[in-house]
């Protein structure tokens, strides 16, 4: 069986908690990360056009990137809520319902960090010990043989919108 695709993706940049947003999970984008995250799936459309499903937290934030991924990606790709996604999962819930989707397509998974920093670690090192750190609207490509009972995945990279508009920021 060909490896499969799976595109782990940070929500994009929130607002913070005050005024009318009296909870974190309620928090919408910000202008920049509406913009952030339309810059970044249309990136990841150009790169792969087989996505078929982009599954997201509940969380507002990560719903909302996942609908910005799905309109750029064009009709035809599914998009479903994950309890498995929402902050604090855990790796194998995830590893399973990712297992379980019967698509021929890759799948976008937009989440939390530092939870899908620790997932990616979880999947390419089989630590969930390390982490790696993702910028809000930074999407990691990984691939893996999800019919393996041992995931044995490889990161192919990892992209921010710095990189992808070609503008870095100032240390």
């Amino acid at each position: 069986m060909a490896p499969v695709s799976l595109y782990l993706a940070r929500h994009a940049e929130a607002v913070p908690v005050g005024g009318s947003i009296a909870r974190d999970a309620d928090r919408p984008l910000s202008a920049k990360g509406e913009s952030d995250a339309a810059a970044m799936a249309q990136v990841i459309s150009r790169l792969d056009r087989k996505i078929a499903v982009v599954l997201t937290s509940p969380l507002v934030r990560a719903m909302r990137t996942g609908e910005i991924f799905c309109r750029a990606l064009g009709g035809g790709v599914e998009r479903r809520v994950s309890e498995n996604l929402a902050p604090g999962f855990r790796h194998k819930e995830l590893l399973s319902e990712l297992r379980a989707l019967s698509t021929d397509g890759a799948v976008v998974a937009v989440g939390h960090q530092p939870d899908l920093g620790n997932f990616l670690c979880f999947l390419i090192a089989g630590s969930s010990r390390a982490e790696i750190a993702m910028a809000a609207s930074a999407v990691a490509k990984v691939t893996f043989n999800h019919a393996d009972e041992d995931v044995t995945a490889t990161l192919r990279w990892l992209l921010t919108p710095e990189t992808v508009r070609g503008t870095f920021p100032r240390e």
